[in-house]
């Protein structure tokens, strides 16, 4: 992804058995790195380089490897963003993101995901080995019900918070029979357009995103998340919904910004999903053309499964405009304590 990837300094992808190594294009210094274990440790040199892009190969077996960067005064701690978890597409670490303040997100603490109901037998040997204590789980009953989590360890703590912030229209396909939910969502949207209802296909997906800072299941939902996860011994987490874009993407960017994430991040991670799931929303196009050859129609159920940066930037620019800062809405609206944003930024920043 072009428009983002200039956004973060380095950016890290397993291929194969290697990590290949993208820098930004105006880092054009000699690089030096080194497998990463802790800052008070000497670390491992494995390469030096003057390339923008490299690979690296290290031991197969190390689950999610941290790599020590460093480029003349400059130094940063990366690692794979989105991480093979077999049977999944959109589990993401949320680490290495920069604050307005200087400071960083801490790697292997905070995940994003599609639901877990897809991991393979492997999938949920790799999510044990990154020791997951509490995952949030925004899905719908009905949803859960559909599609339960497959269980990585009894000890998780699972807390199941339901904004319910779906429209009309994604309500349709979500409370439908397994079988039948494309079909019954492609059948709602044929109705409304007949009936002359259909409206801008984008601003179905805008009015959800608005309602996520301001209906009340989703201020009581989002409330909890940021309790829960301000909580000392919480970490790691994941929180997910179905398929790690909207009701995901709104949690993700409210804890960011309580924990002063600049926004140039934010909208970067976001878009993250953008690139995940592009074979997966192929896959959701080809089974809605069973039911349809409409192109608007076609367009509209589109859009209901597409990332842009607008939808985010809706969010966020409520939260902003209404409230000044994200600290003010979540103490003025969601009932967060000073404590609790204090513990965030202790937990999660370095």
């Amino acid at each position: 992804m072009e428009e983002t990837s200039l956004r973060v300094p380095v950016e890290v992808t397993k291929v194969d058995n290697k990590y290949h190594f993208v820098f930004n294009k105006h880092i054009n210094k000699l690089k030096k790195i080194s497998l990463f274990e802790s800052k008070d440790q000497e670390h491992k040199e494995i390469i030096t380089s003057e390339l923008d892009q490299f690979d690296v190969e290290i031991d197969n077996e190390i689950i999610h490897p941290l790599f020590f960067v460093e480029v003349e005064s400059q130094q940063y701690i990366v690692g794979e963003r989105t991480l093979p978890v077999e049977g999944m597409n959109n589990f993401r670490d949320m680490g290495g993101y920069e604050t307005y303040d200087g400071r960083t997100v801490k790697w292997k603490l905070l995940y994003r995901s599609d639901h877990i109901h897809n991991a393979s037998l492997k999938g949920l040997e790799y999510l044990k080995a990154l020791n997951i204590k509490t995952i949030i789980d925004y899905r719908s009953e009905d949803e859960r019900g559909k599609y339960p989590n497959k269980v990585i360890d009894v000890n998780i703590k699972t807390y199941c918070l339901d904004p319910d912030a779906h429209t009309a229209e994604l309500a349709a396909q979500f409370t439908s029979d397994k079988a039948n939910e494309d079909e019954n969502l492609v059948k709602k949207i044929i109705s409304q357009k007949e009936k002359g209802v259909l409206v801008n296909r984008y601003d179905i997906v805008m009015e959800q995103y608005k309602n996520f800072v301001n209906k009340e299941e989703c201020k009581k939902a989002f409330s909890k998340m940021i309790k829960v996860i301000a909580e000392e011994n919480s970490a790691p987490v994941d929180q997910h919904c179905r398929g790690g874009k909207d009701r995901t993407g709104y949690g993700c960017m409210l804890l960011l910004g309580l924990l002063g994430v600049k926004k140039e991040y934010i909208i970067y991670d976001y878009m993250l999903t953008h690139s995940n799931r592009v074979k997966r929303n192929a896959v959701k196009m080809e089974k809605y053309k069973k039911f349809t050859n409409d192109q608007v129609v076609l367009d509209y159920l589109y859009s209901l499964i597409d990332t842009q940066p607008e939808f985010i930037d809706a969010s966020y620019d409520a939260i902003m405009s209404e409230h000044g800062s994200f600290e003010n809405y979540a103490k003025d609206v969601l009932g967060i304590t000073d404590e609790e944003i204090s513990n965030l930024k202790q937990h999660y920043l370095e």
